[in-house]
């Protein structure tokens, strides 16, 4: 919604819709969505880097529900991020799809919600309680390479965290056959794909495990950044 034209989208289902069939031709599309903890360490530093727009509350959010002018109000609201969630996973249930759907599990402060698949079919090896978006779309692709034993899978998403963790995780998916794994970096017509498996061969495994310590020390969602992350990957981060 950031990244989208606003003449292009009145309402929050034309979004979603447009999300749902961005894609051709694959066996599966994920949405994986952050969940919001009251109390957690992620909430702790969302307030502390987060901007001072007071959120205001989107009553009985819809399809229909016309897209904010001002989407800062929107994610400043906690209430709106859960209803969007939920509003998701009516779409995907209701609308037919040219695309398999799955909607990632939906945390709160009491429950959990699983994921499901186009049907409304539950997806038990993906229910988890992970409250951050970059860490559950390893499950996701873990799902992928061990009970559906794809070889190729895409993420989208330009997150310097997603990087770091399936830099860690790659090598354990290719051991039921994952061969390659792709993630968009960049935004609009930069935007581009890596190739983690390459790139991996290279670094070599030691190193390329080690990038999620680099990253952490640097700064990650729930640690303040003690330097940069080229210092960390330029001084031998398999040293620490």
């Amino acid at each position: 919604m950031r990244h989208m034209p606003p003449a292009q989208f009145y309402t929050l289902g034309g979004v979603i819709s447009s999300a749902l069939s961005m894609c051709e031709g694959p066996e599966y599309i994920h949405l994986v969505q952050d969940s919001y903890v009251e109390m957690s360490l992620k909430e702790g530093e969302r307030l502390q880097h987060g901007n001072e727009e007071k959120g205001i509350a989107i009553i009985d959010m819809s399809r229909d529900t016309p897209i904010p002018q001002h989407l800062n109000k929107l994610w400043a609201s906690k209430e709106n991020k859960r209803n969007l969630q939920l509003l998701v996973r009516d779409v995907m249930y209701n609308d037919v799809c040219a695309n398999p759907i799955i909607a990632s599990s939906v945390a709160s402060d009491n429950e959990a919600l699983p994921a499901i698949k186009i049907g409304n079919e539950v997806i038990p090896e993906l229910f988890n309680w992970i409250e951050e978006a970059d860490a559950r779309v390893l499950a996701h692709v873990e799902w992928a390479a061990r009970i559906k034993q794809f070889q190729i899978a895409v993420v989208m998403s330009n997150n310097t965290a997603s990087f770091a963790l399936l830099f860690h995780f790659t090598t354990y998916f290719q051991t039921p056959g994952m061969k390659e794994i792709w993630q968009q970096y960049g935004t609009g017509e930069k935007h581009r794909l890596f190739l983690l498996h390459q790139a991996i061969s290279r670094l070599g495994t030691l190193q390329a495990k080690t990038m999620i310590k680099a990253h952490i020390l640097t700064g990650d969602d729930c640690v303040n950044k003690v330097g940069t992350k080229h210092a960390a990957v330029t001084s031998d981060p398999e040293q620490l």
